[in-house]
């Protein structure tokens, strides 16, 4: 019992030891994405302050070299302008609402050809931190423990993706606003992931996200993290 507590100790020491990932600007929020199973930092990400409507989003690695970028617009829309590159291996995804569409843009690295949708406004309900509005919008439906659902968009799948959230019991402290996002379809909703969010009740502000990130890891693939988020 000594040595898992040591190892405990010494990991979460690990952490925080490199948890600036060496970016030195203004900041509106970090997060800190950790691996849930070593708790090992795996990036870092750095949300800038606000420029009339709109936001940047640097990801660092622990090394202190920035790995993406995300730019969005109107950042208090739920479907959001979105622009979002990976410096490593070239993968993008853009989401970009106009005239009553909502386009949607992917390629999978530096090589690879863009992958087009284009969507009619009414099929998208949110985009990317869009999801922070709607949770804000329902706070009330949501903390009496009424399901939000929603079509989220996706660049990668080049298609809107029914979703539903939830409030649950918190795995930690009891004084948040907790909730499960999975998929819409109940057949589907057993071979899916989901996520796990808390939302502090006072500011309704994220603090932690638990689930499959919009980063993906060095090799392209995609990877399950804890964030946790400072403001």
């Amino acid at each position: 019992m000594r040595n898992g507590l040591l190892f405990v100790f010494f990991t979460l020491c690990a952490a925080s030891a490199s948890a600036d990932c060496g970016y030195e600007g203004d900041v509106f929020a970090t997060g800190l994405a950790t691996d849930p199973r070593t708790g090992r930092l795996v990036y870092c990400e750095y949300h800038l302050p606000a420029q009339g409507s709109q936001r940047s989003v640097l990801y660092y690695s622990p090394e202190g070299y920035r790995i993406a970028e995300k730019r969005l617009s109107g950042v208090d829309s739920t479907v959001p302008a979105v622009v979002q590159q990976d410096y490593r291996h070239g993968e993008e995804r853009i989401v970009q609402p106009r005239g009553g569409q909502v386009s949607l843009r992917y390629r999978e690295d530096a090589n690879s050809q863009w992958e087009t949708a284009i969507l009619s406004a009414g099929e998208v309900d949110v985009a990317d931190a869009g999801f922070d509005t709607v949770v804000r919008n329902n706070w009330r439906r949501l903390a009496s423990g009424q399901a939000v659902t929603f079509d989220f968009a996706s660049p990668v799948h080049g298609r809107a993706i029914g979703l539903r959230a939830r409030q649950v019991n918190c795995s930690g402290t009891a004084d948040k606003l907790c909730l499960r996002v999975d998929l819409n379809q109940p057949i589907l909703r057993m071979f899916a992931g989901e996520l796990y969010l808390e939302y502090d009740r006072d500011s309704r502000r994220l603090e932690l996200f638990d689930g499959v990130t919009n980063v993906l890891d060095s090799r392209g693939n995609s990877q399950r993290l804890r964030i946790g988020y400072e403001y």
